[in-house]
């Protein structure tokens, strides 16, 4: 306990005492605010020159040789690492070998100084470190040892000398192939590890000293201190800084850099090669910068970047953007200026150009086909008109008395007839649907009646196919606002779906009730069922669900569809329940407000 209370206070371990606290503060600096290639490493040199500088306050305090003896002994585990994590901090830095033969790595950082610790805490028995020539000198009232090294040291110091003269070697090879913005840095680092050798080449050859002391750490320590200090602010070694530096250059999109004047302050390459010689010098105004140079010297009066369309120049398309550049001094007029990235959407702006075109060439080609079958419609069903009053007044014994055979061709083609008219008007309908010129005129309609009046109008056709149409429930006591000619097709399609897909004998079950805030009618059928998943074909276009009944009734697929987009026009919504096998119930909701 001697060696750590009986010391003698003095200038030199006051100044080791002082680079402990400033190397100290640097290590947490770095740990917590900083990121580069090497940081590990980099911490590790820290750590052990915080255990050597340590040591040395001690060793200058104390009074006896025993004392200063032992703190030179202690001190030899830093004195181990620090040279082989600095040769590794190096290597990273340099060659970006940081991921690589960890294992070597550690035993190395464990291995070495924990066996030449060993060494040094036998010393007393052994005298490998230090022999038996050691002895304590004082000299103008200072006390200092002399060493008598012994094999051992001059063993380890060699092995230490290779660490930092492979440092040295890869730092000069890095210097050699570095861009030159980075050989100045390249160049402190490799000073700061040829000092601390040549401070202890010089102490070991020629008994060097300071104040009779070991010069190494002292210069290992101020060396440290200057590249920390490189490392707070020098953005050589921050990553996040070369990154941003990286996407600067690197960018094809311009960069230009201008100061809180709208002078010019800088560009990257891409800007260079687009604007050529049309960039003003540095510290010139930005005005004459061909399009751009009135907008940016708008954007410097008022800082609103207004560009509303992009800016065409040589034949490429940009869109600027500013971002502010701050001062780090925070004042009342922190802007220091703007960076202004150009971004090249020529691609994109032509792509666009090509979709407008195809889009407007696509409603053009709609709209003419929508126009030729509106005509075509109308011309068709001009004569369809006329064919079926004539079949209807041949029927009707009009022209005479038909035999069966005639009459029941006449038939055949009076139904056909009305299934050409059907399909006309369902392509006449979807066309405006689709181009939306189709009008609704909305009247109050009382809901019971209607629905009564829609069964009491399918009642012939469900006749006809042997079905029953009955109402379960026709008196919801509401007032309906619709459409009720587009409504009665809806309603109207829906019913005569049920008719067409239920048995001979069965019945489809008609209701109007109140649900929630809508009105709902619902058609029940008992036909074979809708199997899951079919939506889209039951209301898709030109879609029919396979079965029987269709095949043997006909039809275009378009009834379903329109129905659906009928009655989506008027706020509502149509849907159905199904069981395959039971049969299906659709329920059409119109909105009561």
């Amino acid at each position: 306990m001697t060696c750590l209370t009986n010391l003698a206070l003095a200038a030199p371990s006051a100044v080791a005492a002082l680079l402990w606290v400033i190397c100290a503060a640097i290590l947490i600096w770095v740990i917590r605010h900083h990121r580069f290639a090497g940081k590990t490493a980099f911490v590790l040199t820290l750590s052990a020159m915080l255990w050597w500088l340590f040591t040395v306050v001690f060793d200058i305090g104390a009074r006896s040789e025993a004392c200063k003896v032992g703190w030179s002994l202690v001190a030899w585990p830093g004195i181990t690492l620090l040279p082989i994590a600095w040769a590794f901090f190096v290597y990273d830095y340099t060659l970006n070998t940081q991921e690589k033969r960890q294992l070597v790595r550690r035993l190395l950082y464990l291995g070495l100084p924990c066996l030449v610790g060993l060494i040094a805490l036998t010393n007393g028995r052994t005298q490998l470190l230090y022999g038996t020539g050691t002895r304590l000198v004082t000299e103008g009232g200072r006390a200092y040892v002399i060493f008598d090294h012994g094999p051992l040291f001059y063993t380890v110091a060699a092995g230490l000398y290779i660490f930092v003269l492979s440092a040295l070697g890869v730092l000069a090879y890095a210097f050699l192939k570095a861009k030159k913005s980075i050989r100045p840095f390249l160049g402190v680092l490799i000073l700061i590890t040829a000092a601390p050798l040549s401070a202890n080449l010089a102490y070991i050859g020629w008994g060097v000293t300071i104040y009779g002391f070991d010069p190494t750490p002292f210069m290992f320590a101020v060396a440290l201190i200057a590249l920390s200090w490189l490392i707070v602010n020098n953005t050589m070694m921050d990553t996040a800084a070369q990154g941003r530096s990286v996407l600067f250059y690197a960018t094809q999109d311009p960069v230009i850099l201008m100061d809180a004047g709208g002078r010019f302050v800088g560009a990257n390459s891409a800007a260079k090669a687009t604007f050529g010689k049309s960039l003003p010098r540095e510290g010139e105004p930005l005005d004459r910068l061909g399009l751009i140079g009135p907008v940016l010297a708008g954007f410097a009066e008022t800082g609103e970047l207004k560009c509303d369309d992009p800016i065409r120049y040589m034949g490429r398309v940009f869109d600027p953007r500013a971002l502010p550049i701050e001062s780090p001094v925070q004042t009342k007029g922190n802007l220091l200026g703007w960076v202004v990235s150009l971004v090249d959407i020529t691609e994109r702006e032509r792509s666009a150009e090509a979709l407008r075109e195809a889009l407007a060439n696509a409603e053009a080609a709609n709209q003419a086909k929508s126009q030729f079958m509106a005509m075509i419609s109308h011309e068709l069903r001009t004569p369809l008109t006329s064919v079926k009053g004539g079949l209807d007044l041949a029927l009707n014994g009009v022209v005479g008395e038909l035999g069966d055979p005639l009459k029941n061709v006449l038939t055949i083609a009076q139904r056909n007839s009305l299934r050409l008219i059907k399909l006309i008007d369902d392509v006449l309908d979807l066309q405006k649907l689709d181009l939306s010129t189709i009008t609704l005129e909305s009247e109050d309609l009382d809901a019971g009646g209607f629905l009564r009046d829609m069964v009491e109008e399918y009642d012939a056709y469900a006749d006809a196919s042997g079905v029953r149409i009955v109402i379960v429930s026709d008196d919801p006591g509401v007032t309906l606002r619709a459409d009720p000619y587009r409504l009665k097709q809806v309603v109207g399609n829906v019913i005569s779906n049920a008719v067409k897909f239920s048995a001979r004998g069965a019945q489809v079950e008609c209701a109007a009730g109140v649900v929630g805030s809508a009105l709902r009618f619902s058609i029940r059928d008992s036909g074979i069922g809708i199997p899951e998943g079919q939506e889209d074909r039951v209301f898709g276009r030109f879609n029919q669900i396979e079965s029987a009944a269709s095949h043997v009734s006909g039809g275009s697929g378009l009834g379903m569809h329109i129905a659906k987009l009928l009655i989506e026009r008027m706020g509502g919504a149509i849907s159905y329940e199904s069981r395959l096998g039971v049969g299906t119930t659709f329920h059409i909701d119109i909105p009561l407000s």
